[in-house]
């Protein structure tokens, strides 16, 4: 005996949505340099100051004091460091990063007094 052929009513399909598809690659995070110290608005005292920036993944990093020329930072334990002789008045720091030789990302100015009196804390 031979089996039947069952035949099987097709369901009505429903309208698939479409979908977008995206051929842009996938965007790197961009870098962002800050200036950790002196934070804005810090007093410090002339003389001597490391100056440090924190650019996680950046190949080079450097900072000018009063729109002068840039200032090479070197690395060491996950920041950048600059060794600063600030002298009194006051000061706008920036800090630029990049990698390789890619464009550069500017810090925002950081405002800092030099003062030949105690050091303090930034103003609240």
């Amino acid at each position: 005996m031979k089996p039947k052929k069952i035949s099987v009513a097709a369901k009505p399909r429903r309208a698939v949505p479409a979908v977008k598809t995206s051929l842009r690659m996938p965007t790197k995070p961009k870098l962002v340099a800050v200036v950790d110290y002196p934070q804005d608005g810090e007093a410090v005292r002339p003389g001597h100051y490391a100056v440090r920036v924190t650019a996680t993944g950046a190949g080079q990093v450097q900072i000018r004091v009063d729109d002068a020329a840039w200032s090479d930072c070197r690395e060491s334990i996950g920041h950048f460091w600059l060794d600063w002789s600030p002298v009194e008045g006051e000061r706008r720091l920036q800090a630029r990063a990049r990698v390789g030789k890619g464009r550069w990302s500017l810090s925002a100015e950081r405002a800092v007094r030099v003062a030949a009196g105690p050091s303090e804390g930034p103003k609240k």
